[in-house]
């Protein structure tokens, strides 16, 4: 492999943990909208997983005390628990380059309804039925199963249940500590894991580490509003980046 990608990805890495780290989600997303750019989809995702894993635990272990078990174990795990091995399947099944289309748009859609969120001042928003509720964990369970980033609509509803910072980082760790640890036994049983894709993880293992250790920082002294709108509008351009490689 050119030295080149593997500086790329390792800077790419420590963008991404960096930003989960501080927020408590968006690792997989970026890392995946902008490494598919230079690296292939199908055999970036099982590295991403790997350093997911490691990351989560991280922050689990520093918020254990943080975690909302009740909303965690009686709604959010359950309904995102279903939509799970449905996106496994999409994955094992759909070729690399539609699901790289998907995952342009997901992106794309994703980020400007963020971006809108952050910037235009609206009403206070009702509390989200549980229909809702339901329809949105799944599909995020979905979306994991498939790109290992149910992130932003698990988010969405999770942002809306759990206000305190800490609470909702340490919470939403444990469950992607879950879900990937669901999805690294679903690739060892269909031999996604080799020894090139671990030796890859191995080599931007320093940048996990250098992006948690700057994620810590920006957590206590970053302005979060203001973060989050960064994180946003470069989701956005990497989307649309995805996006233009095809038409």
């Amino acid at each position: 492999m050119e030295i080149k990608i593997i500086i790329i990805l390792f800077l790419i890495i420590i963008l991404a943990q960096s930003i989960e780290t501080t927020t408590g989600f968006g690792a997989t997303v970026i890392a995946l909208g902008l490494g598919a750019l230079v690296f292939p989809l199908k055999e970036l995702v099982p590295m991403l997983v790997i350093l997911g894993i490691i990351q989560s635990g991280f922050i689990v272990a520093r918020g254990f005390f943080h975690i909302q078990w009740k909303i965690l174990l009686t709604r959010i795990l359950i309904f995102s628990g279903i939509g799970l091995p449905l996106g496994i399947w999409f994955y094992r099944h759909f070729p690399s380059e539609q699901l790289k289309i998907l995952l342009g748009v997901f992106i794309v859609l994703v980020s400007s309804y963020e971006i809108y969120k952050l910037t235009i001042k609206k009403a206070k928003i009702p509390p989200l039925s549980l229909i809702s509720s339901i329809i949105l964990l799944i599909c995020g369970g979905f979306i994991h199963g498939i790109f290992a980033t149910g992130g932003p609509l698990i988010v969405y509803y999770a942002g809306r249940e759990i206000k305190n910072k800490a609470q909702f980082r340490s919470t939403l760790s444990l469950l992607w500590l879950v879900l990937n640890f669901v999805l690294l036994v679903s690739y060892l049983l269909s031999d996604k894991i080799n020894q090139d894709n671990l030796k890859m993880t191995g080599l931007l293992l320093p940048a996990l580490v250098l992006g948690i250790v700057l994620g810590e920082i920006f957590h206590k002294k970053v302005q979060e509003q203001t973060f989050k709108l960064i994180v946003q509008i470069i989701l956005l351009i990497t989307g649309v980046s995805i996006l233009s490689s095809y038409f």
